[in-house]
């Protein structure tokens, strides 16, 4: 991943910067890393939750979250 727009704040109109995929190589299709990936981007939304109010399906999600066997970092 790359590190963060220097100089952007937080809630900026502009576009997001967008990151091409390799999705030609070899580690793109690597299960593991997969897994690992979605952990992080879970973990982030699930403390973030600032976009809870936008879509029903968000207190249901971090509902199963939060009752999952794994329960809460």
């Amino acid at each position: 991943m790359a590190a963060p727009t220097e100089g952007k704040r937080e809630g900026s109109l502009e576009a997001p910067t967008r990151h091409p995929l390799d999705w030609k190589g070899a580690s793109f299709y690597d299960e593991d890393a997969l897994f690992k990936e979605l952990e992080r981007v879970f973990d982030i939304c699930h403390g973030c939750r600032r976009c809870v109010s936008l879509c029903q399906s968000f207190p249901t999600l971090f509902d199963l979250v939060d009752e999952s066997p794994i329960g809460r970092s």
